[in-house]
């Protein structure tokens, strides 16, 4: 598929699983509002886990001056792994928000609606952002350990729901479970924490899982990953912190800590499961060597 206006050339890449198939509907409303602003449209789709970071390789080595992603904060996630240490200069990743968090690209000013981030594509603005890399795996918006972990692979589970719902749904199916909260080391650029913990989190981006605040200070263009660390909570506990992780009031609050740091390593003596962007990327880790990419990005914004 292709709209083709001889101007400025988009590489779109759709998602078509992404929120439950949202992004497959709204695909060609967005084709038409990037044609309309006389933009040239090149459209793929992705037939399978991983597949766009493979397109994102493949247009940017084709030359391409703006790979556009139609997904969610897991497409997101694979196209920052095909574009870190590959791209030129001048080649920008655009994100068109259609999945159930949406946490990056509202990260970048798109508001979760697709029509005002493609019209910041036909405006042409972009910016340097940061990075991050855990265990070799690049992220945008941030990296979880423990809890929040398990909330992500309970909301990847439910794929017959739909928006902010799924990850209630998935925090009460994770409460339910029995969660592992290890004797953990956590060696930052100031020092080091050891205690037992709930949950874990290096954040790029303020929010993620689409309503939680978990890092309100995390600033995506600061260079730096603001760390968040719970303590060992008892369910109680965890019910009682997530309506301040909601408004980003746990910021203070006992038993949470909050640091910022260029890198950190995380042993545990028990495994946990850890997601980037929401994605699992490993269901039993033990140690996690995580660090910021200054400016790895460029991006429309």
């Amino acid at each position: 598929m292709e709209c083709r206006e001889r101007m400025r050339r988009i590489h779109l890449i759709v998602n078509p699983r992404a929120g439950r198939g949202a992004a497959q509907r709204l695909a060609p409303a967005v084709l038409a509002r990037l044609c309309g602003h006389g933009l040239a449209c090149e459209v793929r789709a992705t037939r399978a886990p991983g597949h766009a970071s493979q397109l994102v390789t493949e247009a940017l080595r084709g030359g391409a001056e703006c790979v556009a992603l139609l997904g969610g904060d897991g497409t997101v996630n694979e196209a920052v792994n095909g574009y870190v240490g590959l791209a030129r200069e001048a080649q920008a990743l655009a994100f068109i928000p259609a999945g159930t968090g949406n946490d990056f690209a509202k990260m970048l000013g798109a508001d979760g609606d697709w029509r005002t981030a493609c019209d910041r594509i036909a405006a042409g603005g972009t910016r340097r952002v940061d990075a991050g890399r855990c265990n070799g795996r690049h992220f945008a918006n941030g990296i979880g350990a423990g809890f929040d972990a398990q909330v992500a692979i309970e909301a990847n589970a439910l794929t017959w729901l739909r928006g902010n719902t799924v990850y209630g749904v998935a925090v009460a199916r994770a409460l339910a479970l029995r969660y592992a909260t290890p004797l953990a080391r956590i060696a930052h650029d100031g020092g080091v924490l050891e205690g037992r913990i709930t949950m874990f989190a290096a954040a790029n981006g303020s929010t993620y899982g689409g309503a939680f605040r978990i890092a309100p200070g995390a600033d995506v263009a600061d260079g730096l990953l603001e760390l968040m660390v719970a303590d060992r909570l008892s369910r109680a506990g965890i019910i009682g912190l997530i309506p301040h992780v909601l408004r980003g009031t746990h910021v203070g609050r006992r038993g949470v800590t909050f640091l910022r740091t260029r890198r950190v390593t995380v042993e545990t003596e028990q495994p946990l499961p850890v997601h980037a962007d929401g994605e699992i990327i490993d269901r039993a880790a033990t140690r996690l060597e995580i660090e910021v990419l200054p400016g790895a990005l460029r991006v429309v914004a």
